[in-house]
């Protein structure tokens, strides 16, 4: 049998327990901030995912030669549409979602919908709110440009 001498031994299971608790204390300090770090990234995405789907809307509306609406349908979704009828919309696309941690706030002063020269009768804002980051307006104007501010 070969002996290993005193200072080449293995870890304790004391050590390896209390390095393990030590870690866990770290992560769970961690993680809270890991949101918050992301949180940023999310604002922005959200945005750019609305600007995006505004400009879709348009440009289908100028193409097809048929108005369009973006209809928002909770905090978190909406749906691009197409009139069949006059005054008849029905979905285009599937439910949209923003990220997870994305909320849609007031659309003011309602649903946008876009004419078949890819203008708005008024200028259309909503907010989009992430926690730890904040708000940001998304604003379309008459003439179907939309900026982020």
């Amino acid at each position: 049998m070969r002996r290993i001498p005193a200072g080449q031994r293995g870890a304790s299971l004391l050590e390896v327990l209390i390095s393990t608790a030590v870690f866990a204390v770290v992560l769970g300090m961690a993680v809270p901030n890991l949101r918050a770090m992301s949180a940023p990234w999310a604002l922005s995405g959200a945005a750019n995912q609305l600007v995006a789907d505004l400009q879709v809307a348009r440009q289908r509306a100028i193409a097809r030669n048929a108005r369009y609406r973006i209809t928002f349908t909770a905090p978190r979704s909406y749906v691009l549409e197409v009139e069949t009828s006059p005054n008849t919309f029905v979905a285009d696309t599937a439910v949209q979602k923003l990220p997870a941690a994305a909320t849609l706030g007031t659309v003011n002063p309602g649903n946008p919908v876009f004419d078949t020269r890819g203008m708005l009768t008024a200028t259309v804002t909503l907010s989009v709110t992430v926690p730890y980051a904040g708000t940001r307006t998304v604003t379309i104007n008459v003439l179907g440009k939309t900026t982020v501010s």
